[in-house]
């Protein structure tokens, strides 16, 4: 996983800089605008996009960490723990014309939320009956972002200055069936360290999400 995502199909996004957003969770490197295309030609939505997002290296989750450092709780014990030369992602929040139930077979899913307690990425929808390495479930915090994660095998591109480049994304990000949150399989179904019990394992109504990187915006 060491700074080798993988490169897929289907959409394409224009990031632009913006000045951060107010509210809780928040990035320390600025937010960014993603422009995503579906398979279909159709457009799925402006996006702002949130970075500082990390891979625990322990567990397999996605986590969020301010100052780029360990944190929240791991479910193998301690803080969730990440690694400066993997990929930092950025993910997409509050915006876009489609929701779950509008989104084709490669679409955008809205309605994940980040948990205050662990630090982690989860379904909102779920909070009740998920499970959290803090203990009891995962946290749905008023004021904060509700995040859109794009699902299929898209690519991105950028646009930055009037000068487009393509760049790549990762799959084989997955909905785990047991604490409801989202973890990176490693092309299997079954990866990492589950706070409901052994490895967390994907659902049988989980998308194959796809995480886009932090793309740093050269402002002028």
């Amino acid at each position: 996983m060491r700074n080798s995502l993988l490169v897929g199909i289907g959409a394409a996004v224009a990031v632009a800089a913006l000045p951060e957003l107010a509210g809780t969770a928040l990035a320390s490197n600025p937010d960014v605008v993603y422009l995503i295309e579906l398979d279909d030609g159709t457009n799925g939505g402006e996006y702002l996009c949130q970075s500082d997002w990390w891979y625990c290296v322990k567990c397999s989750v996605i986590y969020h960490s301010d100052n780029d450092a360990p944190g929240g709780v791991c479910p193998e014990g301690g803080m969730h723990q990440n690694d400066t030369s993997y990929t930092l992602y950025c993910i997409p929040h509050d915006g876009g014309s489609l929701s779950q139930t509008e989104a084709p077979v490669n679409g955008v899913q809205a309605g994940w939320r980040w948990c205050s307690r662990c630090q982690g990425l989860f379904w909102g929808s779920a909070a009740s009956v998920s499970v959290c390495p803090a203990g009891g479930h995962h946290v749905v915090t008023s004021g904060t972002y509700v995040y859109d994660l794009p699902y299929g095998k898209p690519y991105i591109s950028e646009m930055i200055n009037g000068v487009q480049d393509d760049i790549t994304g990762q799959t084989d990000w997955l909905y785990c069936g047991q604490c409801r949150g989202l973890f990176y399989g490693h092309n299997n179904t079954i990866s990492g360290v589950c706070p409901a019990g052994g490895p967390h394992s994907q659902a049988s109504n989980s998308s194959n999400y796809y995480m886009p990187p932090y793309v740093n915006p050269v402002i002028v």
